[in-house]
């Protein structure tokens, strides 16, 4: 059987269990021999959000997945000038492995989106893709967002099934128990002194408290978002 890597892209501003938890069982059901988490560099539809440096991110990232054998933090996009489109990174990851079966990972709330991002049609036929469940958006409601003709290409698979590789483009959507958190959430926590040590790993709880992120300015000293 061929390498299975796949790509995870995100803000991961921060990284939390959300995002590690779900990949987990996706590791677990689709057996990947490497998994390449990638924090977004420069996003054209976060430009007028404030990230975090993407070093503060990809540190964050290579902390909390140091504990797993196939995860990697990856820096593809960290020193990028201009905007950075997950298709070009995707495409980089074509080339990197020619020869693997590519997989990439994204939230479904991140996939009832993708028709607005940035030449989708080419993203989607450069591997398969495993959507993760988010509670807000999932079944019906997802299929009505996604583009018609991807629609057909779209699988219902659960934990611990066995996927062999497909020969045709495939969207699956992995059923596994969604946990409703956010990066928007941890953030305002964060900045409002409330608890977040339930939802992240606690590398990334250690690398918050020490940088200060995400705290007001009046609490966060000369370190918050830097």
């Amino acid at each position: 059987m061929s390498r299975r890597i796949a790509v995870y892209g995100g803000a991961f501003d921060p990284f939390h269990l959300g995002h590690l938890v779900p990949t987990v069982r996706a590791q677990e059901t689709f057996h990947f021999d490497a998994v390449y988490f990638v924090p977004s560099g420069n996003p054209p539809h976060r430009a007028a959000d404030h990230l975090t440096s993407v070093t503060h991110r990809l540190a964050m990232v290579a902390m909390a997945t140091l504990p797993y054998e196939a995860f990697f933090a990856a820096d593809d996009e960290v020193f990028a000038t201009g905007y950075t489109y997950t298709v070009e990174t995707l495409r980089l990851y074509r080339e990197r492995f020619p020869d693997a079966v590519l997989y990439f990972l994204l939230g479904s709330d991140s996939f009832s989106q993708i028709s607005n991002w940035e030449r989708w049609q080419e993203l989607v036929d450069l591997g398969h893709l495993v959507v993760l469940h988010r509670a807000h958006m999932w079944g019906d409601l997802l299929e009505t967002k996604v583009p018609s003709s991807l629609l057909p290409r779209m699988k219902l698979i659960v934990p611990f099934e066995r996927v062999p590789d497909p020969a045709d483009h495939t969207i699956y959507l992995l059923d596994h128990e969604p946990f409703p958190i956010s990066g928007t959430s941890i953030r305002a926590r964060q900045s409002r002194g409330l608890p977040i040590r339930e939802l992240v790993p606690h590398e990334v709880f250690s690398y918050i408290l020490k940088y200060g992120l995400y705290q007001t300015p009046s609490a966060g000293g000369d370190h918050a978002g830097s």
